[in-house]
């Protein structure tokens, strides 16, 4: 297997624990990733996760504008048995998908033919979803309908948000694609064909989606906060700052005559209960503008007036 020469395709820290793995397993001869792009407080330009380590271990790395004649003669100078693509970004043409000699396979964070597309792990919080997991799948030219080599299904706890998913993800996912791919070459998988009339799509993740609306409905209103924790976070505004909410539940049956948005309960016995268009949420993890992140009641320690306080929409 460690003669098996692969291409990579992939660029958040997913994508660079996964090509961690089969640099250890395999000849990884090139990689191809995002660019640079800006960071912090100075802006300055960093590196993807995958470009950084692709750096560390003197494998070349580029980010190419087209995919076209000489991309795909660098696929053949480099002898490329086989392309792995792990949320690498962009779609690739055939031209490409089918070049090497093995094809290219595709690790997909969704049970497909489900939630096919850009944000499966925030799709399945959005939809409430009790179960998820990994596809190992054989690219085709049409997004995420190749034939399915292998999957592993994931239960996903009540507590959890999308920032947990991915956790796990990132940190079972690179074994489980190692494997996918050594039984692949030993022709130990049947793939197989995906049921379209199955398949269900997600959409990209814009910035507005985090916008809170309070006169939604709580179970709403929690599945958009946990969908969004990793990015773009869901946020409200107190006292004119931003105000980011990571983790939050719902409470069953308890309606009141309170504004939508209005902290009805706030201290360290019962937490930080705020009035939906119906029912109530419990706070439980935030971070005000300018300042850390911290549970609830970190936060009712240095904020003691928000018993009373109406949570506005940003705008």
């Amino acid at each position: 297997m460690a003669q098996t020469r692969v291409c990579f395709f992939g660029t958040p820290e997913l994508s660079a624990r996964c090509l961690d793995a089969l640099i250890k397993n395999f000849d990884v001869k090139l990689v191809v990733t995002g660019k640079d792009k800006p960071f912090g407080r100075g802006r300055k330009l960093q590196p993807s996760p995958v470009k950084k380590l692709a750096l560390e271990k003197n494998i070349p790395v580029i980010h190419p504008e087209r995919f076209d004649n000489g991309f795909q003669k660098m696929i053949d100078d480099e002898g490329i048995d086989l392309i792995v693509v792990v949320a690498y970004g962009r779609i690739l043409p055939g031209s490409v998908i089918f070049k090497p000699r093995y094809g290219s396979i595709n690790f997909h964070a969704s049970l497909l033919p489900k939630y096919r597309g850009p944000s499966p792990i925030q799709s399945v919080f959005l939809d409430g979803e009790k179960k998820t997991g990994i596809t190992i799948q054989r690219m085709a030219e049409e997004m995420d309908s190749g034939d399915i080599l292998k999957t592993l299904e994931i239960k996903i706890p009540d507590k959890w948000n999308a920032e947990d998913l991915l956790n796990h993800i990132t940190e079972i996912g690179p074994d489980f694609l190692v494997q996918t791919i050594e039984e692949y070459l030993d022709g130990k998988l049947h793939p197989v064909r995906q049921n379209d009339r199955e398949a269900t799509y997600c959409r990209i993740i814009k910035k507005e989606d985090g916008i809170i609306n309070w006169n939604e409905d709580a179970e709403t209103i929690v599945r958009k906060i946990k969908a969004f924790s990793i990015w773009p976070v869901a946020r409200t505004l107190l006292d004119g700052k931003k105000l980011l909410i990571y983790r939050a539940e719902k409470i069953e049956n308890q309606d009141s005559s309170d504004v939508p948005g209005e902290v009805i309960i706030a201290n360290q016995k019962d937490g930080i209960i705020v009035k939906c268009g119906k029912n109530l949420i419990s706070i439980l993890e935030l971070q005000l503008e300018n300042k850390k992140r911290m549970d609830y009641k970190s936060f009712i320690n240095g904020y003691r007036n928000l018993l009373g306080k109406v949570f506005e929409k940003p705008l």
